[in-house]
């Protein structure tokens, strides 16, 4: 494989890693999520339907919780629908 995708692609896997401990630590992970992904400043959540996308909202103490518990240095969360952004705090 090329080296610059090899790159990528494992930048890719650890902004969803990073994603995906975050919701595993705020206890949100659920079954309604298309995908998580966090870059240093930005958390991004792709949700299925409106009912995961406004869990996120009512829960969004426990997201920034659990950013705060793995030390991370997020300041934006996006709440996406079919890849359009719904929320952002």
């Amino acid at each position: 494989m090329n080296p610059v995708a090899e790159i990528l692609l494992e930048q890719v896997i650890y902004a969803q890693e990073v994603g995906n401990k975050i919701l595993n630590a705020s206890g949100l992970d659920s079954d309604g999520i298309i995908y998580a992904f966090a870059t240093p400043d930005t958390l991004v959540i792709n949700c299925k339907d409106y009912a995961t996308t406004w869990q996120f909202d009512e829960q969004l103490c426990n997201l920034q919780t659990a950013i705060a518990k793995i030390n991370s240095s997020i300041k934006t969360i996006l709440i996406e629908k079919a890849g359009k952004t719904l929320y952002c705090w």
